[in-house]
């Protein structure tokens, strides 16, 4: 499995909700709508927990860091599903 963003990729903070219409990442809601590149991506493998009902389910997925456009912040981890690529 490849990471969707690249070192150096112009990317955007975007909203995400959950199935149930609340905010899936409350703690980039500040960040909503800002721009950035993307500096590193990590990989994470999730699997459900053995005895519950998301036993065997596979969550991998990556995160990235990001450092903003306005201020020069840096975000140290934000998930793919939060990202959208920017044309150049």
């Amino acid at each position: 499995m490849e990471p969707k963003y690249t070192k150096g990729q112009k990317v955007k903070i975007i909203s995400v909700k959950s199935e149930y219409g609340y905010l899936k990442y409350p703690e980039i809601q500040e960040y909503i709508n800002e721009t950035g590149i993307v500096l590193e991506s990590f990989f994470i493998p999730m699997r459900g927990l053995e005895g519950t009902t998301l036993e065997g389910e596979v969550y991998d997925q990556y995160i990235y860091e990001v450092r903003l456009d306005k201020g020069g912040t840096i975000l140290k981890a934000v998930m793919e599903d939060a990202l959208a690529a920017l044309d150049e």
